[in-house]
C-alpha cells in the first residue's frame, strides 16, 4: 500500500536535519566577523550544502504530501500507528514553510547587512524544522 511508503525516507529526513545543524554550527563563528575571502568561500560552500539539504527535504515532504492528497480517510495506520490525515497535511506544510524561510535565509546569508539577524532567523526556522520532523518521525511509530 503507497501509505506504507510515506515514512520510508525517514532516515534521510533525519540525515539531512543532522546535517542543516552541523551546517549551522559551522557558520555561526562567520556571523560577526569581517570575512577573509578564503572564510566567505568556505561559508559558501557550507550554505550550498545546507540548501541541498533543503531542497532534498522539500523534496521528501512534497512526495509525502502528494501521498496524503490521494487518502481520503480522515486517519490511516502507519507502522501500528494511528496518523490523524489533515493533522500530518498540516505538520508536513509547516516545515515545509520554515524550510523554504531556512533555504532563503541560506541564499542571503553572506550579503546580508545583518547577517546575525538572518542568522538567528534560520536557527529559529531550523528549530521548527527540526521539531516538526522530530514530531513526524515519533507519530509514525
Amino acid at each position: 500500500m503507497e501509505i506504507d511508503s510515506l515514512f520510508e525516507r525517514e532516515k534521510d529526513l533525519s540525515s539531512h536535519v543532522k546535517d542543516v545543524g552541523v551546517a549551522l554550527l559551522d557558520i555561526s563563528d562567520s556571523v560577526k566577523d569581517k570575512l577573509s575571502q578564503q572564510d566567505q568561500n568556505d561559508v559558501k560552500d557550507i550554505l550550498i550544502t545546507l540548501r541541498m539539504n533543503c531542497d532534498a527535504m522539500l523534496e521528501d515532504i512534497s512526495n509525502a504530501e502528494g501521498i496524503l492528497k490521494k487518502i481520503k480517510a480522515k486517519s490511516v495506520e502507519v507502522r501500528g500507528a494511528n496518523i490523524d490525515v489533515k493533522a500530518t497535511r498540516k505538520q508536513l506544510a509547516d516545515v515545509k514553510e520554515a524550510l523554504g524561510r531556512l533555504r532563503k535565509n541560506a541564499e542571503e546569508f553572506l550579503a546580508a547587512r545583518d547577517r546575525e539577524l538572518v542568522f538567528k532567523e534560520m536557527n529559529t526556522d531550523y528549530g521548527a524544522v527540526l521539531s516538526g520532523i522530530t514530531e513526524l518521525i515519533a507519530e509514525s511509530g
